[in-house]
């Protein structure tokens, strides 16, 4: 036992000649919540809705930043192949304007890296500020990613025959000149290359410019820019704010090796709004929000974090609530599915779906042999329910386009009294019938003071959203029972929204088009003079009153509207009709809530954190979070002597007014801990007296507390 010979104690491992085997690993199936729910009706809609989802957010991510991430791209082909910079040590450098929405900022740097890899250079190197809190580290960790960072190297090791194998070089040896002469060995001319290819950069990448040591950054700088003579570097800083902030981090000196090159993004509540827009607020989207609760997901984001990922995640959040054990919300799916998943519902299934709270309003406008058959008659009911969601589907179609051309008519109307944008106008729509507001009033009066040209450009606009509407509509699909069969006829079914609709509204639109833009803007005036009243009125010599009124009808006029005019009150009146029929609210259209999410509460409590409620109960009742039965109270007021330190510290200073003193909270800390012993000998414990230390340092941290200047014995409190 020589070998355990320590100065200090020790623990010490004998293997005993046991080695770890090398055995493949066993593979990881499904998680246990898809092994659950896997069979499950519900589960296999969300999973297939949110699948849809993400599709259709990588495609919208991809087109958003494509043009950005292009131009950077480009610049950063054209600053490897000149060579101008480069002689006098001025480093390429790109500087990429991502606004304040920090979470997004991963995503999107993410995929410019995948870009330069593929189009560029496979020597990518990205440094976050907490990777870098010195110019060592800094330089270690750029130099390890770009020789070691990516596998793409290693396909290019194999064609680099001449290069003998060397060892891999450790952190500590991440140095500059080191990756001097790794970019030297890779880069030779000794292997063939044809004359015109040029040297791959090597791209270094700062996405939290502002995060970062200025004085790191800029020794940084000047190293760098010594090596740029024999390396094509190009740096890329990720700027939150605005160039200033680039500007006003480097002196001159090191500003004058910087040759910058700005790359505008769009703002986080510009994206938001295509998010938005083009993916949620659309006919084809399987899953719908009500009015609060979108309200609460967009306030969060306008006043919280403006983070698009954190908005797609509480989206998802409430998706996961709507769906969770509930066989019912299985038809928030494509219109083509409906059927068959109504032939799957069981009895229990659709007793459930009679008792939702829209069901009694639309069995109230049956006649009694159909109420009959619907409390009765299984098959009947499913047919029902197909021919009410298949019209949800329609009027989902039509509330959608109606809400674009809404927006396209008040968008640019003084005061924006309805909103400027979709998500505004929904907000607005979905939480109210819009026609019946005054705001709506005010805007169609509005309409009729526009011009004719700003008319044409209107209709035009809400023409081209009517004509994509009706290139990705999709047809009916006909019953699998027929509906003479079982006297469906009979009930009261509204066919105006869906497809017919639109087509009319089209026909409208293009009438009004012709007759406005064909229209005649001149107007007449007439003057009505009565001569019999004139000389009745000259027969009352020195009457004041009569000679005001004479005046008054001799400048009264009566003006006649012009074509235009007219035709313009008309289409404000067709434009009022229409809006009142496609802008229903959803609450009025029976078995809304199997679409729409409606459970903002308890929503609310999981999107929007409260931290200082959560540790007052985890202070004043801690059993709440531990569920011990040590830290059980008979009582909210009570306290034993089993509480965390903190705990009962943190109850005792709530009974004290806004200064502490030291001394009496400490004796009450020990009364409650020894209550048997003497009140002298309580608080000499040395114990006692560090728990009661570390509890109050606790509270401190915590901000119940703070220190008092005047007295060095008290505390002042914090909160009441």
């Amino acid at each position: 036992m020589d070998t355990t010979a320590s100065v200090s104690k020790g623990v010490f491992l004998f293997t005993n000649g046991f080695k770890k085997g090398k055995g493949n690993k066993k593979k990881t199936g499904r998680p246990l919540f898809e092994k659950i729910f896997l069979k499950e009706l519900w589960y296999e809609t969300y999973k297939q809705n949110w699948s849809y989802i993400e599709q259709q957010l990588q495609e919208l991510h991809h087109k958003s930043y494509s043009v950005l991430l292009n131009d950077v791209v480009d610049y950063i082909k054209h600053s490897s192949t000149t060579e101008n910079s480069t002689l006098e040590g001025v480093i390429p450098s790109a500087t990429l304007l991502t606004g304040v929405n920090q979470p997004d900022h991963v995503s999107q740097f993410t995929a410019l890296i995948d870009i330069i890899r593929d189009e560029v250079t496979p020597h990518v190197a990205l440094v976050n500020s907490q990777d870098a809190p010195s110019i060592k580290h800094l330089v270690e960790n750029t130099v390890w990613q770009l020789i070691n960072g990516n596998k793409a190297l290693e396909n290019y090791d194999d064609e680099v025959e001449h290069i003998s194998p060397t060892k891999k070089l450790r952190k500590s040896q991440c140095t500059m000149k080191a990756l001097k002469n790794w970019y030297a060995r890779y880069e030779s001319p000794v292997k063939k290359k044809p004359s015109n290819q040029t040297k791959k950069p090597l791209v270094i990448i700062i996405p939290d410019f502002e995060s970062f040591n200025c004085n790191v950054l800029q020794d940084f700088v000047m190293i760098v820019s010594s090596y740029v003579s024999t390396m094509p570097i190009v740096l890329v800083f990720g700027v939150a704010t605005s160039v200033s902030a680039l500007h006003k981090s480097f002196p001159y000196h090191v500003s004058s090796k910087l040759l910058i090159k700005v790359f505008h993004s769009h703002s986080s509540a510009v994206y938001m709004n295509q998010v938005l827009e083009d993916i949620f607020l659309t006919h084809t989207c399987p899953f719908q929000l009500s009015g609060k609760a979108f309200e609460l997901l967009t306030d969060v984001f306008l006043f919280y974090d403006f983070s698009v990922t954190g908005l797609i995640q509480s989206i998802k959040y409430c998706m996961m609530e709507h769906f969770y054990g509930d066989n019912l919300k299985s038809l928030c799916c494509d219109r083509d599915q409906v059927e068959d998943l109504i032939m799957k519902f069981s009895a229990e299934d659709l007793e459930n779906i009679r008792q939702l709270m829209s069901f009694r309003p639309f069995l109230e406008q049956q006649d009694c042999r159909t109420k009959i058959k619907l409390f009765e008659d299984n098959n009947f009911f499913r047919e029902a329910l197909y021919q009410e969601m298949d019209r949800h589907h329609d009027y989902l179609y039509s509330f959608y386009m109606c809400l674009r051309l809404l927006c396209v008519f008040v968008k640019d109307l003084p005061k924006s009294m309805l909103g400027r944008t979709v998500r505004e106008i929904y907000t607005r729509c979905s939480a109210e019938c819009v026609t019946d507001t005054p705001a709506f009033k005010d805007c169609m009066q509005l309409l009729k003071f526009q011009s004719q040209f700003k008319l044409v450009e209107s209709i035009k606009n809400a023409l081209k959203i009517i004509n994509s509407y009706l290139q990705v509509v999709s047809p009916v699909k006909p019953l699998r029972t027929s509906p003479i069969k079982n006297n469906l006829n009979n009930m009261s079914l509204n066919d105006d929204l869906g497809q017919n609709f639109v087509k009319s509204l089209r026909v409208h639109l293009l009438t009004f088009l012709r007759q406005i833009e064909n229209a005649n803007t001149e107007t007449t005036v007439l003057t009505n003079i009565s001569p019999e009243a004139d000389a009745n009125d000259e027969n009352v010599p020195g009457n004041r009153y009569k000679l005001k009124e004479k005046l008054l009808k001799a400048t009264r006029v009566d003006r006649v509207q012009s074509e235009f005019e007219m035709v313009r009150s008309r289409f404000v009146s067709y434009l009022e009709d229409m809006f009142s029929k496609g802008l229903q609210s959803a609450r009025t259209q029976p078995f809304h809530e199997i679409l729409f999410f409606t459970d903002v509460s308890n929503v609310r409590k999981h999107i929007i954190g409260s931290p200082r409620g959560a540790v007052h109960t985890a202070l004043s009742n801690p059993v709440h979070y531990l569920q011990c039965s040590c830290c059980h109270l008979p009582s909210s007021d009570s306290v034993i002597d089993t509480l965390p330190d903190v705990c009962l510290a943190y109850k005792l200073h709530r009974e004290c007014g806004m200064y502490i003193n030291l001394y009496d909270w400490l004796q009450a800390f020990a009364t409650v801990l020894h209550p048997d012993e003497e009140d002298d000998q309580r608080h000499q414990h040395p114990l006692t007296q560090l728990r009661f230390t570390r509890a109050v340092a606790e509270l401190q941290f915590l901000g119940f507390i703070k220190s008092y200047k005047r007295k060095t014995d008290h505390v002042m409190r914090l909160t009441w």
